[in-house]
């Protein structure tokens, strides 16, 4: 099972110099999990993009409008976050922080990786280093290579 991580998402909908190694993998016909958080930041991320001029003035809101047909299209498997996602998350941060070569993660970076961990996932998909780190960290293959 592949996760795909807010910031690799973002290369979807928005062209990035890197882009294309991800709409590659987006090819995969399996259905990839996000966290429902992702909502949220993806959310954000457009607006950031917007407002940096990287996107369109009014394209923030119609991204996201797609994004949410797509997970209300069953495009994305949504992990939910409940105590046990919660008791992951801890478990993530003490991890992570207490590696023999530290994680720096954000709380936000050990939602996702305790997402992908709940849902079944053995790979992740990432364009943020802490991320992919903390995926290496608990075994996640890390795409794109």
């Amino acid at each position: 099972m592949r996760f795909w991580d807010s910031s690799a998402l973002v290369k979807l909908y928005v062209k990035e110099p890197d882009s294309t190694a991800f709409k590659r993998l987006a090819n995969d016909p399996e259905v990839p999990l996000i966290s429902s958080f992702t909502i949220h930041e993806v959310h954000c991320a457009f607006w950031r993009k917007e407002l940096s001029g990287a996107v369109a003035r009014n394209a923030a809101e119609i991204l996201f409008q797609k994004f949410l047909r797509q997970i209300h299209a069953e495009d994305f498997k949504l992990i939910l976050y409940d105590s046990g996602m919660k008791n992951r998350a801890v478990g993530v941060v003490r991890r992570c922080h207490g590696a023999p070569n530290p994680v720096m993660i954000r709380s936000l970076d050990a939602l996702q990786i305790a997402s992908a961990l709940e849902g079944g996932a053995t790979e992740i998909v990432s364009a943020d280093l802490r991320m992919r780190n903390g995926g290496i960290l608990f075994g996640l293959r890390v795409l794109p290579e």
